[in-house]
């Protein structure tokens, strides 16, 4: 965003994951708690736009956090949010097929016996590799379903449009391009994408709460 000339961006995370290729920006940038018993350190309608990059599947607690940025976006303000889907053929944190959907202790013991790990998981036993990833699974991951995510949205305040059109119109890679191609004639390719892939979703803020 620097690079891009928008010289007053800033960052927040709740861990410190920072390589930066100049020291002094990271004045720029928040490490702070785990959202929920903490609010964003950031004034009432502060921010003209959020941009949030596969966050959302981490989140266990998501209503107070969309409330947040709410809170912190100024009206009619924007938000580009891009958030896994939730039926992924391969969970791409465990690497177990399926693993966001069918998540079960003997499912990831299955595939831990059929040699699936991920690069913390070397070495370790499927037993081990199963506990593992069922505790990471309740801890860490909340594939939320587009439809509730639209419900959410709505009662917040977030007017909403997903751009799979853009998305795949403007990407690098030819693959993609012909699916939009596909997808202006026959608009399934776009919803198919957000259920395996990502979820590109544009939020505005309204102005004020329901």
């Amino acid at each position: 965003m620097l690079d891009q000339g928008y010289s007053e961006t800033v960052g927040y995370d709740i861990k410190d994951y920072l390589k930066l290729r100049d020291p002094t920006d990271r004045s720029r940038f928040t490490i702070g708690s785990p959202l929920g018993s903490h609010n964003l350190p950031y004034d009432d309608n502060t921010f003209d736009l959020i941009l949030s990059d596969v966050v959302f599947e981490h989140v266990m607690d998501q209503v107070p956090i969309f409330l947040e940025l709410y809170r912190v976006t100024k009206p009619d303000g924007i938000a580009f949010h891009l958030i896994p889907g939730r039926y992924n053929p391969i969970e791409s944190h465990m690497f177990v097929p399926s693993g966001s959907v069918i998540a079960h202790r003997w499912w990831f013991k299955l595939w831990a016996v059929l040699g699936i790990r991920n690069e913390f998981q070397k070495g370790l036993s499927a037993d081990e590799t199963a506990d593992m990833n069922a505790f990471y699974c309740v801890e860490a991951l909340n594939y939320v379903p587009t439809s509730l995510y639209k419900v959410v949205w709505k009662k917040l305040g977030f007017d909403y449009r997903f751009l799979y059109q853009e998305f795949f119109d403007s990407n690098k890679k030819p693959l993609l391009r012909t699916i939009g191609k596909l997808n202006r004639v026959l608009p399934i390719f776009g919803w198919m994408y957000g259920l395996v892939k990502y979820r590109i979703v544009y939020l505005r803020k309204r102005g004020c709460l329901d």
